[in-house]
């Protein structure tokens, strides 16, 4: 049987959204409390220019990843493009859970000799995310774990199963 782990990032439709209502919002306010032909008018261009910005930018970083059983797979939901990414290549995944924001994922690699950052919403939480950690050191044993904030639960998950030293420690010495 294939495993397929996915994540989608689509919290950048809505990010967008919402930037383009904040946009619109403030220049609507700025037009309706002045009297100036030449603040409206550039006002409405300004808007206009942010808005296009932001929907081009978002275009570019709106994508699905998956990690299949050969390669993962960065499929781009916008623009038609894809990039395969060798297990060999990953450096190291970070769980990333802050209170008051979405957990998320950071996967860094190789790429034509440069170091490259992949965050996504994680597709999985707890003990899901631990069997998801074992299969992915079971294609790369190098990868570097790494959880945000240090104290965090699934710190001392891992710890379980990989022991102390599957994190690099800044000193030896307190």
């Amino acid at each position: 049987m294939k495993k397929t782990y996915k994540s989608t990032y689509t919290y950048s439709i809505l990010e967008t959204l919402l930037l383009l209502f904040f946009s619109i919002g403030i220049g609507g306010v700025i037009i309706s409390n002045t009297d100036s032909n030449i603040i409206i008018v550039g006002t409405a261009i300004l808007v206009c220019i942010i808005c296009i910005i932001t929907v081009l930018y978002k275009r570019k970083n709106t994508f699905e990843i998956a990690f299949e059983e050969g390669e993962i797979v960065k499929n781009y939901t916008f623009i038609h493009k894809k990039v395969r990414i060798n297990y060999k290549n990953l450096l190291a995944i970070e769980y990333i859970d802050f209170p008051k924001s979405s957990v998320m994922n950071k996967v860094k690699y190789k790429s034509k000799n440069r170091v490259k950052t992949i965050s996504f919403v994680a597709f999985a939480h707890s003990d899901d995310y631990l069997e998801f950690i074992k299969w992915l050191k079971s294609k790369n044993e190098n990868i570097e774990l790494k959880v945000s904030p240090s104290d965090h639960i699934m710190n001392y998950k891992i710890q379980e199963i990989y022991g102390f030293k599957y994190r690099k420690f800044l000193k030896d010495t307190l």
